[in-house]
């Protein structure tokens, strides 16, 4: 899969954990591969989205734990991955196309869910 590698450089606001109730900026997003572990199930095509669309993603996205992304989101076994900078560091953010996402900086990751992002997994729904 051809990958833009120009960074996006506007925020986009989430919270992480670890954090105080106000939100987080992130920026320079840069997707760097896609990976499929069923690759005749999961394909490019059901994640297919640019640096804009991922921010869209984040920006939509609510943080969830490991138990709400279990029971209230499906896990597809392929995804796209990338770097994008969170409060000055560089961290590495994957999203999913059953329309989930995690970003993880050093020794944490916070997962995300987003229940309003169908427009940008077109895809997964037909």
């Amino acid at each position: 899969m051809a990958m833009n590698l120009r960074p996006l450089s506007f925020g986009v606001c989430v919270l992480l954990a670890g954090c105080s109730s106000s939100h987080a900026v992130i920026e320079d997003i840069l997707i760097s591969d896609f990976h499929s572990d069923e690759p005749e199930r999961c394909r490019p095509s059901d994640v297919a989205l640019d640096e804009r669309q991922v921010a869209s993603f984040f920006k939509r996205a609510e943080p969830i734990d490991g138990r709400t992304l279990h029971d209230q989101f499906d896990w597809a076994p392929c995804y796209l991955e990338g770097t994008l900078k969170y409060q000055g560091n560089a961290c590495i953010w994957r999203v999913r196309a059953g329309a989930t996402g995690e970003v993880e900086c050093s020794a944490s990751a916070q997962y995300f869910g987003c229940k309003d992002c169908e427009n940008l997994f077109k895809a997964l729904k037909q």
